[in-house]
């Protein structure tokens, strides 16, 4: 008898990238959102202070203040508009979300401050946290409105005892307080999501001793259409000529491939060395500054030009000789290497036929 209760597993879906020696080494990649998770409160502190160096370049002075006595402020920028406009970034670590509580206690705090003189209401307020803020919070902070009300109306429950560590230093909510707080515009308190944060400290000379380089996923290569595009008759028609070289004919189709021939076999493999390497191109572009392809290809044709150079008694033998010498290329000083296939290293000799860089029928093996 069945038991209807079970479950069939099914089996893990394959996966739809190339897997490299780099994933194998590394193992799957960690988020850079999940690192941010597992930041201790020290690394936190010091990813915040990596975030200043971005945070200088936006204003025109950053000052971080000591711990302890800082007032509801944990760094602060001066705008460049104006020496009295200055915006605050909280930093809070915490293991889970920054909750709703929490974060009035922190608006309480500046707003005492400003109240009694210390400095002014601040131009923006940013909580900064790995973990974020909570939904409930993160709603608050998208109505202003709302927000002062529950901060009205939770200041003896969430702030009153809370905001001085002074024994017995309770901040009442007082008249002259309430007026004050019906001055500030309550939009100006607002979050930077970890996405945010991630954002901005890869603009910092940090971020890749901090998170490190991320292992990329390549896409699986594209199989060739049936029919020849556009940018398969230069590369194609030259190995075809090669074809008619090495058979000593004047013209060769590839109507005329037989199949199980070494010919069809070459032509239909590079076809797919072509498809290979304008993959990698693609993704490459997904992530590399540009002119990064450029350059691979580059150097792909100093390593083969010699062996193109080189005298042969027909095309053919040219192309399976450069194609021989462009497989043992490694590619060292290129940021693609681990993503590099044999196929990709045949294909970009196809696209340098494309672009007239090099030809397999030359005029001594005619």
């Amino acid at each position: 008898m069945v038991d209807t209760n079970e479950i069939e597993i099914a089996a893990p879906k394959s996966d739809e990238h190339i897997l490299t020696s780099l994933e194998v080494s590394s193992g799957a990649p960690v988020s850079q959102l999940d690192y941010l998770k597992l930041f201790s409160a020290d690394t936190w502190e010091d990813l915040t202070l990596e975030l200043v160096t971005h945070w200088k370049t936006q204003y025109s002075r950053v000052v971080r203040c000591g711990a302890g006595g800082d007032k509801g402020r944990d760094v602060i920028a001066y705008s460049n508009k104006a020496p009295n406009l200055w915006e605050n970034f909280q930093c809070k670590h915490y293991s889970n979300k920054l909750n709703l509580a929490q974060g009035l206690l922190e608006i309480a705090k500046v707003i005492h401050y400003a109240h009694l003189g210390e400095f002014t209401i601040p131009a923006h307020y940013y909580f900064v946290a790995p973990q974020g803020v909570s939904n409930d919070l993160l709603k608050h902070l998208n109505d202003p409105g709302r927000l002062k009300t529950q901060l009205l109306s939770r200041w003896d429950k969430d702030c009153k005892s809370k905001i001085t560590t002074k024994r017995d230093d309770d901040i009442a909510l007082t008249d002259e307080l309430r007026a004050f707080i019906d001055t500030i515009d309550f939009s100006i308190f607002d979050h930077l999501p970890p996405i945010k944060i991630i954002e901005l400290h890869s603009k910092t000379e940090f971020h890749a001793k901090r998170f490190g380089v991320q292992v990329k996923k390549r896409p699986r290569f594209e199989s060739p259409p049936e029919v020849l595009s556009d940018n398969e008759v230069v590369y194609t028609n030259e190995l075809l000529n090669a074809f008619a070289d090495a058979e000593g004919v004047s013209e060769f189709k590839a109507a005329s491939l037989v199949v199980g021939s070494d010919y069809k076999e070459e032509y239909d493999s590079a076809r797919k060395n072509f498809y290979a390497a304008e993959g990698l191109e693609k993704f490459s572009r997904d992530w590399l500054p540009e002119n990064s392809y450029d350059d691979l290809v580059e150097e792909c044709y100093e390593a083969v030009s010699a062996t193109v150079r080189s005298k042969y008694e027909n095309g053919y033998v040219r192309y399976l000789e450069t194609n021989a010498h462009a497989t043992k290329i490694t590619y060292d000083s290129h940021p693609l290497r681990p993503y590099i296939k044999i196929q990709d290293k045949k294909g970009m000799c196809h696209q340098l036929v494309n672009s007239s860089r090099i030809k397999w029928v030359k005029e001594e093996s005619s």
